[in-house]
């Protein structure tokens, strides 16, 4: 928590109206094409915090706070932002602007005709909905074109000040022309608008273009000018903290994982110590899941109640049913049932589905295949391109081998099919239901129902004959 700035308002003023969404508003998010601070090919406000760009974490709060019309005003091609900011999100190419005024300017036609419009930066990821949704709720609450935030900064180099006379707003002066005096004072212009749209159409049309980066302060003379201009504190400063390099892109990602495990926390999971487990900002947990020291969970993951995970997992893309146990292994890009147990060691490529009540056990391999409900993978084996049945039982270092130097094919597992350890089923292949092999079989033909194979290659046992196949449980 920060003091306050002398005469700001704060968020919790009984002036605010209650906002629960924005629906009605129009979002601009600026997101400059800079990388030079970044010393990256890559624009800052693309660089993930919490695993997800900044850009999209912006976006996906004005979702969530209900905006219905959100528009990206870019510097940079419009391509580059197309997969990255979701659905519903126009992105209006403005690399031409003079400045930034004149950029949000450029978003007229795409924000449509909405009454009123919020302007925020793309590299201010650690906003708050809670925010959002106050400063409109400001902004309804007072007869005001405009409504902007400000910050209480015990370091305000690189910001507008707030000039104030008689504790009311008469302007934002640019840090390039602060006097000596003035430097020191640390209410700042945090750069988030609320605005009456007419008025700011009409205003931005008008503002002269300046190279300054902080062009959109010129607003608030305007709004001065015509008396209806307001400005209050944000409650917590470390919201509006800006992003422009790896040194700040770091702080935020440590304060935004924060968040989040503290929320995954206070809804019901359990985490052993939470600063060793990194969870991105896409992920959901449901109650009573225990997530052990070490584990990654990233991407767009979706965990069930009750599971065990961990310690040193990764899960990455994940959709993980409930009551699973899964130990030190790497899980990309499928889809697990509940009741699942998977080992340590173990790798589930992308591209796979897990069904319920399957154990996989240690240092097994799972690719781009389907194992069937109740199914058990033996330590040591490789499942790739398979569709295996249920109630399977897959013997320690049985594999399939996919790949003939060219091409992958698939391998076909019938329901109840027992194969022996070190069984290699040379795809294309498929063994029919019930059907059994002996330890160290070589398939290269298909299978037929209930029958069993032996050997290199394996060939045909007669049925009665009674010899074991040197089956291993996993």
């Amino acid at each position: 928590m920060t003091s306050r700035a002398p005469g700001a308002t704060p968020l919790s003023s009984p002036k605010t109206t209650a906002v629960t969404s924005l629906a009605g508003w129009a979002a601009l998010v600026l997101a400059p094409g800079d990388s030079l601070r970044m010393q990256s090919a890559t624009p800052a406000v693309l660089h993930p915090v919490a695993g997800v760009p900044m850009v999209r974490l912006v976006c996906d709060l004005l979702r969530e706070a209900g905006c219905p019309r959100i528009v990206i005003v870019a510097g940079m091609p419009r391509a580059a932002l197309a997969d990255i900011v979701g659905d519903g999100v126009e992105v209006v190419d403005a690399r031409d602007a003079e400045d930034p005024a004149n950029a949000a300017l450029r978003a007229r036609a795409a924000a449509g005709d909405h009454d009123r419009v919020l302007i925020l930066r793309a590299d201010m990821p650690l906003i708050s909905t809670r925010t959002l949704r106050e400063l409109a709720g400001r902004h309804l609450g007072e007869s005001r074109v405009l409504t902007f935030l400000t910050a209480y900064l015990t370091d305000p180099h690189g910001f507008g000040r707030i000039l104030r006379r008689n504790g009311e707003v008469r302007g934002i002066i640019r840090e390039r022309d602060l006097t000596g005096a003035m430097r020191g004072q640390p209410e700042v212009n945090a750069g988030l608008y609320a605005a009456d749209a007419r008025w700011l159409w009409e205003t931005l049309a008008a503002l002269r273009p300046n190279s300054s980066t902080d062009s959109l302060g010129d607003l608030v003379a305007h709004a001065v000018a015509r008396g209806g201009v307001e400005a209050y504190q944000v409650t917590e400063a470390i919201e509006v903290a800006q992003v422009g390099d790896r040194v700040q892109l770091a702080q935020a990602d440590r304060i935004l994982r924060d968040r989040i495990r503290e929320r995954l926390m206070r809804d019901g999971v359990t985490l052993m110590d939470p600063p060793s487990i990194y969870i991105d900002a896409g992920v959901e947990i449901a109650g009573d899941t225990v997530i052990l020291p070490g584990t990654h969970v990233t991407g767009v993951t979706r965990i069930g109640g009750g599971c065990r995970i961990g310690p040193n997992a990764i899960l990455r893309d994940m959709l993980i049913g409930e009551r699973c146990e899964i130990g030190g292994s790497t899980l990309e890009g499928s889809t697990i049932g509940d009741g699942v147990t998977v080992g340590p060691y173990c790798h589930v490529r992308p591209g796979s589905t897990i069904e319920r009540d399957v154990h996989l056990g240690n240092y097994a391999e799972v690719k781009a295949s389907r194992i069937g409900e109740r199914t058990a993978v033996g330590h040591f084996s490789y499942i790739g391109d398979a569709d295996v049945g249920a109630d399977v039982n897959v013997g320690a270092g049985s594999i399939t081998a996919n790949y003939d130097g060219q091409l992958k094919h698939r391998t076909v597992i019938g329901d109840g099919v027992h194969l022996g350890s070190d069984t290699v089923m040379v795809a294309p292949v498929t063994l029919g239901r019930g059907a059994r092999t002996g330890a160290g079989a070589v398939v290269v033909d298909d299978v037929a129902e209930g029958a069993t194979v032996l050997g290199v290659p394996a060939r045909p046992l007669p049925r009665g004959t009674g010899a074991g196949e040197g089956g291993h449980p996993a």
